[in-house]
């Protein structure tokens, strides 16, 4: 497993490979295990989900390329927006769908995590010339994706088996994370604990 992740970010030597990164708050172990639970009954069921591709959490930062040789940088600044940032407390109930075969928990939209959002996106503009996707506008919607790749009536599907079982977290976040894609799976590159007051 690990040889072959390293061949997918392997290049020629001199060169310096394109890769997608993105910031996310990884959720409890409790809800963790609840996602797992249901995105393992929808892979059975249907036989496909992609979410299972990544590990839980609360996306901050869609991903974005950069040159592997640049992530430095990057993890600098995951560092430094950790050190800055108090924990902060994170609500989870219900289910939500978006059209492009997701399936997801919501997450509630509070103050302090969309200010940590909007300001995240405002650093990277600023440092690192990444400039929001349109859809990190007002109109972002805090998940936890279950389920990707669903047909539209698996879609159907799922909605009528999980009604009626709207699960409801409170979880205090207090990790940062900086994931990364290898062309089959995101994988934690590194974390940083929130400790700012």
């Amino acid at each position: 497993m690990f040889r072959r992740l390293i061949r997918k970010i392997r290049c020629r030597a001199g060169t310096s490979r394109d890769v997608e990164i993105a910031w996310v708050l990884p959720v409890s172990d409790e809800v963790g295990n609840h996602v797992r639970k249901l995105q393992f009954g929808i892979l059975d069921r249907y036989g496909v989900n992609d979410g299972v591709k990544a590990s839980p959490h609360v996306t901050v930062k869609m991903g974005f390329s950069i040159k592997l040789s640049e992530i430095d940088s990057y993890t600098g600044y995951l560092e430094e927006a950790a050190r800055e940032t108090a924990p902060f407390e994170i609500s989870i109930n219900g289910f939500g769908f978006f059209d492009e075969g997701i399936v997801f928990l919501g997450v509630e939209k509070t103050d302090r995590l969309e200010s940590f959002r909007r300001k995240m996106l405002v650093d990277l503009s600023k440092r690192f010339g990444i400039e929001p996707y349109p859809i990190e506008g007002d109109r972002f919607r805090f998940h936890v994706t279950l389920a990707r790749g669903l047909s539209k009536g698996d879609i159907r599907n799922t909605y009528r088996d999980l009604k009626g079982q709207e699960p409801e977290f409170h979880f205090v976040s207090d990790m940062l994370e900086l994931i990364c894609y290898t062309e089959d799976q995101w994988v934690t590159y590194r974390r940083a604990k929130l400790c700012g007051r």
